[in-house]
């Protein structure tokens, strides 16, 4: 089931990572102007309106990959999720660069690899977390 999730997952982040233009720009998969519009009648600065949204969403879509790199191991540790923010910054630098070169229309933005390794290491942790929260299931009748 996790391999099925996992290449779901796949397709759907290769479909935005190189959507030919901004994901969230004019020809883009999604709508951000209601957040945006909603923490401005909030009374939140107008320099940090899009750029909180936009990196939050980054993060957000990144949070699968991390748990998905997680919850494929047997035993869940910390390790992983150090494994996982720097796998996703891997991943996300490479797809910046293939933007940068091969997508006139997307540009390079260090900012979207720290939110995107930040939201796959917070995807890990969740797991991680979530596994040593759940009970010991223990073989055999009780």
């Amino acid at each position: 089931m996790l391999v099925v999730v996992g290449i779901g997952y796949g397709i759907g982040l290769g479909v935005v990572l190189f959507w030919p233009v901004h994901v969230d720009g004019e020809g883009g998969l999604i709508r951000v102007d209601g957040a945006i519009d909603l923490l401005g009648r909030l009374g939140m600065p107008a320099s940090v309106r899009y750029p909180l949204v936009q990196s939050s969403l980054n993060a957000v879509l990144f949070l699968p990959f991390g748990a998905l790199w997680a919850g494929w191991f047997r035993r869940q540790r910390l390790h992983l999720v150090v494994s996982a923010t720097i796998l996703a910054a891997m991943v996300s630098l490479a797809a910046e660069i293939i933007q940068y070169r091969y997508l006139p229309e997307r540009t390079f933005d260090p900012r979207d690899v720290v939110a995107n390794a930040v939201g796959a290491g917070l995807g890990a942790l969740l797991v991680v977390l979530a596994a040593r929260a759940a009970p010991a299931v223990r073989p055999g009748p009780e």
